[in-house]
């Protein structure tokens, strides 16, 4: 499971130069402009132009949240998230999650629910699924998977394999990387689908394409063993060597045990 966004994000401020610099941004800022507050905050939190100073950072993103705007809420929600630029706080985040979200903020859902899903109280974690299912049947891929997830751990929901496969296809089409590799691995193993090589080899092939060193590295091991493809160490070696390569560390043993025989 993950969060959609993990930085802070910037806004337009209508500034006349074509890149302002942080002081341009703060004198909009203390001349009452409310975007480049949300601004100027970012700037101190990555000391982007000037030094950094979290303190000053979170004062100008609260003034900001506290006129309106939907992106200095979000970022006061990853602060205490986080812990970057103010203390870990998971109710003071939770609380500007929702704030951002109520202004119109999408990706501020997207954090809110990956908080309440990591949570132990079971009405927080139905209160995720309910916001991921939203998302997913908007067509966004990461939410479909962590649906998906949820169903497969039983977390916040009833547990049911089928609907997580359902879940983790409707992401998978869609592109995401981790519900190709878990949808190969199901199909793989059997896991509320049937066994089937060739899917199974098809969903990691196409997560391999995207990078994904655990797709590659499973690959691999359908070339090595013969599994629903050919045996082959050539390809078996030229997977394990993609996913080493990634940092996937079974892959480089396995690379090392295929060179010695």
């Amino acid at each position: 499971m993950r969060p959609w966004a993990g930085r802070g994000r910037s806004r337009r401020c209508g500034l006349t130069t074509a890149r302002p610099s942080s002081k341009a941004y703060l004198t909009a800022a203390r001349l009452g402009k409310m975007e480049a507050m949300t601004n100027v905050g970012l700037h101190f939190l990555y000391g982007d132009g000037v030094r950094r100073d979290p303190k000053r950072s979170r004062m100008w993103t609260e003034k900001a949240a506290a006129l309106g705007d939907d992106v200095a809420a979000f970022n006061l929600g990853l602060a205490y998230d986080n812990g970057r630029g103010a203390r870990k706080d998971k109710a003071l985040a939770e609380a500007w999650y929702r704030r951002a979200a109520a202004l119109g903020f999408a990706v501020a859902e997207g954090n809110l629910a990956y908080l309440l899903f990591e949570s132990t109280e079971a009405h927080q974690q139905q209160e995720a699924v309910r916001i991921y299912r939203k998302h997913a049947r908007q067509g966004h891929a990461i939410p479909a998977y962590n649906v998906g997830l949820a169903y497969e751990l039983g977390k916040g929901v009833r547990k049911s394999l089928k609907r997580a496969n359902a879940y983790y296809e409707m992401s998978a089409k869609g592109g995401y990387a981790e519900a190709q590799l878990a949808l190969g691995y199901n199909y793989s193993n059997g896991v509320g689908l049937p066994t089937d090589a060739l899917r199974a080899f098809a969903w990691f092939r196409l997560a391999a394409g995207q990078g994904h060193p655990s797709a590659s590295f499973n690959l691999g091991l359908m070339f090595a063993n013969g599994e629903g493809v050919p045996r082959s160490k050539a390809r078996a070696m030229r997977h394990f060597r993609d996913a080493a390569s990634l940092g996937h560390a079974k892959s480089a043993r396995w690379l090392r045990k295929l060179k010695n025989t």
